[in-house]
């Protein structure tokens, strides 16, 4: 089984450009978002895996070493994951079809 992280469906968010603004009204918070950290929020879909999320951003930032692009959205995932706007959804994998 994998995990796939999802945005909450009850928070409010207002696009800034290339940045987010993500309103929690449950928590009566807000939380803002740059450019990095919103591309990351916009794949909490629950159909990206971590890796998945990893690859793009890695693919958008060729430049940046990909130990610190693995760095980086462990940390936003957390973060966005302590904050309660993502949550994280199970999805089985699926098997291969035997012959």
């Amino acid at each position: 089984m994998i995990e796939f992280p999802q945005a909450r469906v009850d928070v409010k968010v207002v696009d800034l450009g290339s940045e987010l603004l993500i309103i929690d009204d449950r928590r009566r918070r807000f939380h803002f978002l740059n450019s990095t950290a919103r591309r990351i929020w916009d794949l909490c879909d629950g159909t990206h895996s971590r890796n998945e999320i990893e690859a793009e951003i890695a693919r958008l930032f060729p430049a940046t070493p990909v130990e610190r692009v693995r760095h980086d959205v462990d940390k936003a995932l957390e973060e966005l994951e302590r904050e309660e706007v993502i949550v994280w959804v199970a999805a089985e994998l699926p098997r291969p079809k035997e012959a």
